[in-house]
């Protein structure tokens, strides 16, 4: 019984001269001293456990396999080519490779991945090609190509849901020859991302969502193989086509190379929409300097209270807003103040010394415009020194009362009074308080509405 049992699930090959275990339904070959393990279109559901672990090449394309990790390819030191095409892999488990010391070609393509990992891809420190179009891919990992990151050659992620790309690790990639990114979602390519891929011979990135590209000195190598092709200086293949170009002086350099196709077109701004990148004259790729549309003139705002001052403007390409303060120095986002690409400049908690004129200043490839915001802040008294204070009414003269600290944490302090008899004389219309919550010992001063309860909680917000 148990030796027919083991006749259906494995066959046997006598290798090196040793027997050694073959897959059910696989066929295993030993060429040129190189074992083959040939498992493809067999219906499995997992990876066989019973795979010699010195196969140099091991196809496992056209199955049902769902996930691969844990012990599947354990030891299997001497694999150079393995083939998991057209399986239903949506999970890669961390570390899955580690054992993959000579991997050389990995195809992963046809299958569900929706991402992968900082680990899933640790281990192939020789790989050469990584195959893995045709998923279902949104995210990639910066670190997930950092152990091959100077033998990869060949990188195909086309066809798959990809925003972003590690731009990050594919410029490290020395060896790299051809890059394949077509058929993705992608809107932007880093500047000078390509700049020192010296041996790269094709990108294609078609059909992606492309508006325009930055200049990079990889386009200056293929106009040169071009003019004058050499060993040393070969033709490089490059695709953008499928792209809704916006055809302006931003791309004016990419229309000055020579190229030997005309498959791009533009597809903004309306009157160039349809055309042929290629065939469109130098002088329509223009641009539009900024027009700043409307802005805060005047704002008038209680010393301690949120000022918010707005900029739009229009142009070609879009502007971008900067904001200078009264002191000629960049607003930068900080714990007090944000900036926003709307044009938008929020001071979350005003100081005396934000009183003053601020510019709005909007650039782009075109030129810049200039606009001034004038802000007044409407000082506080001040009282000096911590402890109690005195809470006086506005109507009835002063009424002075006992001010104390409770509850007090590293971001936190409860403030609280009591008017004592006359509590239900009098109503708290406002009250003011002078704290401390930066390094810098910068003391903010904030008015606040009044209560039925006589407390208030305040917060240092990092």
């Amino acid at each position: 019984m148990h030796a027919s049992t083991g006749a259906r699930e494995q066959s046997t090959l006598e290798t090196w001269g040793v027997v050694s275990a073959c897959p059910f339904h696989c066929v295993c070959r030993n060429l040129s001293e190189s074992l083959s393990t040939l498992c493809a279109d067999k219906g499995l559901l997992f990876v066989p456990p019973h795979v010699d672990r010195r196969t140099v090449e091991l196809r496992l394309a056209d199955n049902f396999i769902m996930e691969v990790g844990g012990s599947d390819f354990a030891n299997m030191t001497g694999l150079v080519d393995l083939t998991l095409s057209r399986n239903t892999i949506h999970l890669i488990r961390p570390m899955a490779f580690a054992d993959l010391e000579s991997l050389r070609s990995l195809h992963l393509d046809g299958n569900r991945l929706t991402a992968l990992g900082p680990r899933d891809l640790t281990g192939l420190v020789n790989l050469q090609h990584l195959i893995i179009n045709n998923n279902q891919l949104v995210k990639v990992s910066a670190q997930a190509f950092d152990d091959f990151l100077l033998t990869l050659e060949d990188l195909d992620m086309s066809y798959n849901n990809l925003r972003r790309v590690p731009w990050e690790s594919i410029q490290n990639m020395a060896s790299l020859h051809t890059l394949n990114l077509d058929h993705n979602l992608i809107d932007h390519i880093a500047e000078g991302v390509f700049g020192e891929l010296y041996k790269l011979a094709r990108l294609d990135m078609t059909s992606n969502r492309l508006r325009t590209l930055p200049p990079d000195p990889l386009f200056a190598r293929s106009q040169t193989g071009a003019i004058n092709p050499t060993p040393y200086n070969a033709v490089i293949s490059l695709n953008f086509g499928g792209n809704p170009l916006h055809c302006n002086c931003e791309l004016l350099w990419l229309r000055r190379l020579t190229r030997g196709d005309d498959m791009e077109t533009c597809a903004t701004p309306a009157h160039l929409a349809g055309r042929y990148f290629w065939s469109i004259p130098e002088e329509e790729f223009t641009c539009e300097p900024p027009l700043i549309t409307r802005h805060t003139h005047k704002l008038w705002v209680l010393e301690g209270q949120r000022a918010t001052l707005k900029c739009r403007a229009i142009g070609d390409p879009e502007p971008v807003i900067h904001w200078v303060s009264p002191d000629d120095r960049i607003i930068a986002n900080s714990s007090r103040t944000s900036s926003f690409s709307n044009g938008t400049l929020d001071i979350l908690v005003t100081v005396s010394r934000d009183d003053g004129p601020y510019t709005c200043i909007a650039i782009n490839a075109a030129g810049e415009a200039t606009a001034t915001v004038d802000l007044k802040i409407i000082p506080l008294p001040h009282r000096g020194g911590a402890g109690s204070s005195d809470i006086s009414t506005g109507r009835n003269g002063g009424i002075n009362s006992a001010a104390g600290l409770q509850g007090v944490t590293s971001t936190s302090a409860q403030v609280r009074w009591d008017l004592g008899r006359l509590s239900t004389a009098y109503v708290v219309w406002m009250y003011q308080i002078q704290y401390n919550c930066t390094a810098d010992e910068t003391l903010i001063y904030r008015s606040k509405l009044g209560w039925k309860e006589a407390v208030g909680v305040f917060k240092c917000l990092a």
